[in-house]
């Protein structure tokens, strides 16, 4: 944006998640909100926004800030629209709520039951297949000179994995990798959920209630680490039905399946734009690609903001009273390009130096995947650069998702050079 423009915004400044150029471009407003309302109020919404990374840091480790996500981590306008009054709704128990919307110990409980197969040990046994994957697919693609970098290579890939995790049959990854990316399409104009999210999300739910129905019946003697360890959990004196065990699978492959490869097609854009950056980087491929990937996640990745909601006591930060029942909008993309965290934060330097970004979130609720998707996306830019090191990208026809709660590309046109 221009400088002249900039000032402008700043003049008239309104900020609104929710508001359709805030969800084309959301970055010139992070800018404004750091810089002048780190701590911004919505009345309409009966919540602040926070965008400085240090009070991101703070707001999320901070036990006197005692936050719930109860109402949600991900709140669509007509949930924030309706205020609360201070009364923040209970946990759902009874049929159980999924796990990043549970408080501790539930979170926890359901959290490490399904942990096996994402645990660093389990993880590293994944290598060969992912990067088996990785080639068999770059087979395919490569000589039909033009392919979809998000998609068609990193979702396929990605797909694949989860089903891996899963206990899927590696044939239904297509269909699964469809209804995620379609699950998670947001209303362009107002936010919120697409208009077939309902049936689409069914379709979803049907296939994980069908494989923990499969190893309910083959006895879940824990041969599928991540199902089974749901199914044999106990809570609340009670054991998990299929539907339950679905919810809580859903929400581990939706972040498993659609999230990397929009990372892995923003990075391959990036290193593209920055020719110099990409022969650094190319000449050690194997030590470089895990450096330029960590840069891929705090300037790429998606996932723009998660809310909380305040519970029980106030909590005052940077002179502003969050009381109960107010709901508070992490910015994660706005602390992604904190100047005061990261130099020159809005631009894509593949060799940082930086102690931590917050692509994984922070605190209790850090990604239960990080480590599969590390691995993931280092092969899957090892294997690329090696293969087609001098690619082209036809930024003309790359498309990026229009949404409320995130940012990335999901058209990458890669051409073969």
């Amino acid at each position: 944006m221009a400088l002249g423009a900039t000032s402008n915004l700043e003049q008239k400044f309104v900020y609104d998640p929710f508001a359709a150029d805030v969800m084309r471009d959301p970055f010139p407003y992070y800018k404004v909100l750091r810089e002048k309302y780190p701590i911004y109020r919505l009345e309409q919404y009966d919540a602040w926004a926070i965008s400085r990374y240090e009070d991101v840091l703070k707001i999320l480790t901070d036990p006197q800030a005692h936050l719930t996500t109860t109402e949600g981590t991900l709140m669509s306008p007509s949930i924030m629209r309706r205020h609360n009054s201070g009364i923040v709704p209970p946990p759902r128990l009874d049929p159980m709520d999924i796990f990043p919307n549970l408080p501790s110990p539930y979170y926890e409980q359901i959290r490490q039951s399904a942990l096996g197969p994402l645990r660093p040990f389990a993880v590293n046994e994944l290598e060969d297949f992912i990067r088996a994957r990785v080639r068999e697919r770059l087979d395919e693609l490569i000589p039909k000179g033009r392919f979809n970098a998000t998609v068609e290579f990193g979702g396929y890939v990605a797909s694949g994995i989860t089903c891996r995790l899963a206990g899927l049959p590696l044939s239904q990854s297509a269909r699964l990798l469809e209804l995620v990316n379609r699950a998670t399409t947001r209303n362009p104009e107002k936010g919120g959920f697409a208009d077939d999210y309902a049936d689409t999300s069914r379709q979803l739910v049907a296939i994980l209630t069908d494989l923990s129905h499969s190893r309910r019946e083959a006895g879940a003697d824990g041969s599928n680490r991540m199902v089974d360890g749901l199914l044999n959990l106990e809570i609340e004196g009670r054991h998990l039905t299929d539907d339950e065990v679905a919810g809580e699978l859903v929400s581990i492959i939706v972040g498993a399946t659609e999230t990397l490869p929009k990372v892995v097609g923003a990075g391959l854009m990036e290193l593209w734009r920055h020719p110099q950056q990409r022969a650094e980087v190319l000449d050690d491929i194997k030590t470089n690609a895990p450096i330029a990937f960590e840069e891929m996640l705090r300037y790429g990745a998606p996932a723009q903001w998660f809310t909380r909601t305040v519970v029980d006591h106030p909590y005052t930060i940077r002179g502003q009273t969050l009381k109960p029942g107010h709901r508070v909008i992490i910015l994660y993309g706005s602390a992604n390009r904190d100047e005061r965290a990261f130099e020159n934060a809005d631009e894509f330097h593949w060799n940082r130096s930086m102690e931590n970004h917050l692509a994984f979130g922070y605190g209790m609720h850090f990604c239960v995947g990080v480590h599969v998707a590390r691995l993931e996306g280092r092969i899957m830019i090892e294997e690329v650069l090696s293969r087609i090191p001098n690619y082209e990208i036809d930024e003309s026809q790359a498309r990026r998702v229009i949404s409320d709660f995130q940012l990335g590309w999901m058209e990458v046109p890669l051409i073969v050079r």
